[in-house]
């Protein structure tokens, strides 16, 4: 019993050692034992499972719209080619038997009015174009016109004077400023479908009455084989303000009416007619 003691200490001087130098190693089996167990869990961790798919209904869109071309888009050439075709009455003015006596014709075809001229080299050129208005009853035969019926005589006609109550715009045509003398006579004697000064009234058109007159033309129409009920002072003039419709005469804007006393001379020749089909026929 004497070695117990020396004993107990040493038993306890083993215990303090191996509390210091931590847990045993794990024998080569243990070890195989547990790296088998925690491989699973090592693939699981560094591949994860896909997520479930959740399928999307497909969106309906609407079909696009064709975008307009910008403004700026250059013109195709189908769009230029009628700058090169012949004008369609340039032939029929060029055919025309006015066109043996004048070298200027201003043409009405209905609505459309244009300026023409004869160009050196024999061809007809067009000057100008625009809107012209007329009788308020419409377009008639000059033979079958009645006077006071509002309708504007069909055919050729020379244009024989400019006039107006503004000045003098510089046309080729001889051009008589009005007056408050002015008239246009209806009485039916040599005076009749002319101009008169007189200080005392005249039967017919006092000119300065009518500022449709600021700028106008005499067209002759019944100046010869004059028959008194066809009616007489058939003008080219400026248009109302309100109306394009005329008593008998041929209306233009102003700015036209102007640009047109630019171009004319004397001697030129108006045709009037309903379609250019009647152009031939003049």
């Amino acid at each position: 019993m004497k070695y117990f003691p020396i004993i107990a200490a040493l038993g306890f001087l083993l215990f303090l050692a191996a509390c210091a130098s931590g847990p045993a190693a794990p024998s080569p089996a243990a070890a195989q034992a547990a790296f088998a167990t925690a491989e699973p869990k090592a693939e699981a961790q560094s591949t994860p499972s896909p997520a479930p798919v959740t399928e999307t209904p497909p969106v309906e869109t609407a079909l696009p719209t064709e975008a307009p071309p910008p403004e700026d888009t250059a013109p195709t050439e189908a769009s230029s080619m009628p700058e090169d075709l012949p004008d369609p009455l340039q032939g029929a003015v060029a055919a025309c038997a006015t066109a043996e006596l004048t070298s200027q014709i201003v043409l009405a075809v209905d609505h459309e009015l244009t300026f023409w001229e004869k160009a050196e080299d024999g061809s007809w050129q067009r000057r100008m174009e625009t809107y012209c208005g007329y009788g308020a009853n419409g377009l008639v035969m000059a033979e079958e016109r009645v006077m006071g019926s509002k309708t504007t005589p069909i055919g050729a006609f020379p244009l024989t004077l400019a006039f107006g109550t503004g000045e003098d715009p510089g046309t080729g045509m001889v051009y008589r400023q009005i007056t408050p003398n002015s008239y246009w006579s209806e009485v039916e004697d040599e005076s009749f479908n002319t101009w008169v000064e007189s200080e005392t009234p005249v039967p017919g058109e006092h000119l300065i009455d009518y500022y449709q007159y600021k700028y106008a033309v005499n067209i002759g129409f019944n100046l010869e084989d004059i028959v008194y009920s066809r009616g007489c002072a058939i003008f080219l003039h400026c248009k109302s303000t309100n109306s394009w419709n005329t008593a008998g005469c041929v209306s233009l804007a102003e700015e036209d009416m102007l640009a047109l006393l630019a171009y004319l001379r004397d001697g030129a020749y108006m045709i009037i007619v309903p379609g250019a089909e009647s152009i031939a026929e003049y």
